[in-house]
């Protein structure tokens, strides 16, 4: 297996379908302060080439501002993480096709929308013992 892939089992699978919601929204809201850290990036700025700017001493190295230094520390390490969660939610969207039946598409959406079980049983009108069995089948067909 090369490294960055993620291993794909059953018990995997079920933990990210199961926290499939949250890593949704995580990477939304991860992405909200890269958009903003990234216009107010001072990396590229240009320096003048005429006139009595060009005359005057450039800045070198970097910026010593520590506030400017943490967000990028932040950005960095949450990237990892944002390409971590697109990875699992990847494959958990490319197995949804594999579910057929009726019966348990609706319970994996209604899982990937982070409903409990219970929740699922009372909408559907079928025991918990009922919806677990389902969710076992669902494993087993996006395992195939």
């Amino acid at each position: 297996m090369d490294q960055g892939q993620i291993k794909v089992t059953k018990e995997n699978l079920l933990q990210w379908i199961e926290n499939y919601r949250w890593m949704v929204e995580t990477i939304e809201e991860a992405r909200q302060p890269v958009a903003k850290a990234n216009t107010n990036s001072y990396i590229g700025v240009k320096t003048a080439m005429y006139g009595i700017e060009a005359t005057l001493p450039k800045a070198s190295g970097g910026t010593s501002d520590p506030v400017f230094t943490e967000v990028q520390r932040r950005v960095y390490s949450q990237n990892y993480r944002i390409k971590e969660y697109e990875e699992k939610i990847a494959e958990v969207q490319m197995r949804i096709p594999l579910v057929t039946g009726v019966r348990e598409v609706e319970v994996l959406h209604r899982l990937l929308d982070g409903d409990s079980m219970r929740a699922i049983g009372k909408h559907m009108g079928l025991s918990s013992t009922t919806i677990f069995r389902v969710r076992n089948n669902i494993l087993s067909e996006m395992m195939k």
